[in-house]
């Protein structure tokens, strides 16, 4: 139980909406008359709550997936019980209880934009313009095949979210050990994760791999030469060298 009230602890964070939401939750429960709304924003919370908190629910889980409990959490509606009980409590009283409302959530909950994890967007997909122009460059024609690419770990994330044609040899299992996925470091990344990149032993990789792309940070040292190891660059886009390793071929589609 201790474990389980933990990770409600954890879930909860220092903010008051899963109170707000239980509070709205036993307002409703009292006071909800239409069957339907008991059975979709009610009872399935309450089913919910109380399955979390039952310790031979939480081994069955845990046996099932481990680790991953608390993901029972989202399947709460919290924002829509709130939401409703607070429509619910204004009634006829719409400026006051809309404006006692607001008050509420801005006074129990936080600016997301104060996060180090929030920026403004730079464009439409919400993703760093430099991924969008690397990946134009390297971009397969319509008669080629998709092509694989190596990028730096902090565009990894974000290659895929603008575009399949682009392959990767790793992906963010490299990154997030926490996820347990025991997947063994790839040679490649062993490479790419050093304070100082070897070239000389990066190429070979690239060309075992078949990747034929290399999108390397200037402002990560490297020891070797590019272009000895058959590494010519293509350009530059904002902080990141983009190479082609002529090694590896473009591949055609096959004609059809």
């Amino acid at each position: 139980m201790r474990e389980i009230l933990s990770v409600f602890q954890k879930y909860c964070g220092s903010g008051f909406y899963p109170i707000l939401f239980l509070a709205a939750l036993i307002w409703l429960l009292v006071t909800e008359k239409d069957k339907k709304i008991r059975i979709v924003l009610v009872y399935t919370s309450l089913v919910i709550t109380v399955l979390f908190f039952l310790p031979p629910f939480k081994k069955l889980m845990d046996f099932l997936d481990e680790g991953t409990y608390y993901r029972i959490l989202w399947l709460l509606p919290m924002t829509a019980v709130i939401a409703y009980a607070g429509v619910r409590l204004i009634g006829r009283h719409h400026r006051i209880g809309f404006a006692a409302l607001a008050v509420v959530l801005i006074l129990t909950g936080k600016c997301v934009y104060q996060s180090e994890y929030i920026s403004k967007a730079q464009n439409r997909y919400h993703i760093p313009n430099a991924v969008i122009a690397i990946c134009n460059e390297i971009m397969p024609a319509e008669d080629e095949e998709r092509a694989w690419a190596v990028f730096p770990e902090e565009l990894i994330y974000f290659v895929r979210q603008y575009t399949s044609e682009i392959q990767m040899p790793y992906g963010r299992e490299m990154l997030e050990a926490q996820w347990e996925w025991n997947w063994d470091t790839h040679p490649i990344y062993k490479v790419m994760r050093e304070s100082t990149i070897d070239i000389d032993a990066l190429a070979p990789l690239l060309t075992e791999y078949n990747v034929q792309y290399l999108i390397l940070n200037r402002n990560v040292p490297t020891t070797g030469d590019p272009e000895s190891n058959g590494l010519t660059k293509i350009t530059t886009i904002e902080a990141y060298d983009v190479y082609r390793n002529t090694a590896v071929e473009i591949i055609k589609k096959a004609a059809g």
